[in-house]
């Protein structure tokens, strides 16, 4: 049965030099979600001789956080069930995004030289958000 969550998202970051000279910037998102009927979130192990679903396709679209947790190879996600689709990002060793995507395409990583993990959370939006 569909249910209804809001998202909320925050990021505070910060920037220092080694002269003393520090900028800081923060920004917060809240969106409303209706009508959810898949929620994605773990941790996979990401091979780099194959694609690893991170979220089946959904209704309308996503919300979705990628982290990757490897300390030497990157990760690239894709908007499509293969590699062979859109790429979203590149995500090196400790990197992340977080974003939203309006398709329904299925939501796949593939690793570059070893294999890599990443802890995800993925939430479906509905047509209205």
């Amino acid at each position: 049965m569909p249910k209804n969550y809001t998202f909320n998202a925050n990021i505070n970051m910060t920037a220092n030099s080694s002269t003393g000279y520090s900028q800081s910037q923060s920004g917060s998102y809240t969106l409303n979600i209706t009508g959810v009927d898949q929620i994605a979130t773990g941790r996979i192990d990401v091979a780099h001789d194959g694609d690893s679903t991170v979220m089946a396709a959904p209704g309308s679209g996503r919300v979705i956080y990628v982290k990757n947790l490897d300390d030497t190879n990157f990760v690239k996600i894709y908007d499509g069930a293969s590699s062979a689709n859109d790429l979203i990002g590149i995500l090196r060793p400790g990197e992340f995004l977080c974003t939203i995507i309006r398709g329904t395409g299925t939501t796949t990583a593939k690793a570059d030289t070893a294999t890599v993990t990443i802890e995800y959370a993925a939430v479906e939006i509905d047509a209205n958000a």
